[in-house]
């Protein structure tokens, strides 16, 4: 079990996901940033901290691609409900501890949160099909919602879900959603040590 652990970075990988991820966050929690919208006709701040949230999503990802095929289908256990279990777990850890951040500014936290479940959703979610791309996907999502503009001021179009305050139902529960979905995607397409 060691060995696995190591393989996928569990003892070093992603620690230093979770640290940068923490000390990012609390660094910029009052910086905010403005781009100009591409589309939309009003432009929507988001704080900086929003950018970090793809620290974690990146970290899963490489963990999943550190493989050694060879070795992993000659395995007594198999493996793929432990990687499952690792990335899911590590993915609720950052969001908990991002929760647990909330009195250096509550909003800018359960933000964090909310995103990072998204962001690791999405990942993990096309990961099955894209591989070590699947990272691609939370940038560009990221990348959209900057660009993209809001509906009128301080009012992101609600499938955006990055660029929404943190009291906004809608867009905790699409996160939410994402996440589970990206896991059930997991369990379901991931491909049984064969990459």
């Amino acid at each position: 079990m060691i060995w696995w652990l190591r393989q996928r970075g569990a003892l070093g990988l992603l620690p230093g996901a979770l640290l940068a991820f923490v000390l990012g966050v609390g660094l910029t929690v009052d910086v905010v940033l403005v781009f100009p919208a591409f589309l939309g006709n009003y432009s929507i701040p988001t704080e900086l901290s929003n950018f970090l949230c793809l620290i974690p999503c990146v970290a899963l990802v490489v963990c999943l691609e550190r493989r050694m095929p060879s070795v992993e289908r000659s395995a007594v256990r198999r493996l793929d409900a432990s990687d499952i279990t690792l990335v899911a777990g590590f993915a609720l850890l950052v969001t908990v501890v991002a929760m647990a951040m909330s009195p250096l500014g509550p909003d800018v936290m359960w933000t964090a949160a909310r995103n990072n479940l998204l962001f690791c959703g999405l990942a993990l979610g096309a990961w099955p099909l894209l591989g070590h791309r699947a990272t691609l996907l939370p940038v560009f999502w990221m990348i959209h919602s900057m660009f993209l503009g809001g509906r009128s001021r301080n009012d992101p179009y609600p499938w955006v879900i990055v660029t929404e305050e943190a009291h906004v139902a809608h867009a905790g529960v699409g996160a939410a959603v994402v996440f589970l979905a990206g896991i059930l995607s997991l369990i379901c397409f991931a491909p049984r040590t064969d990459r």
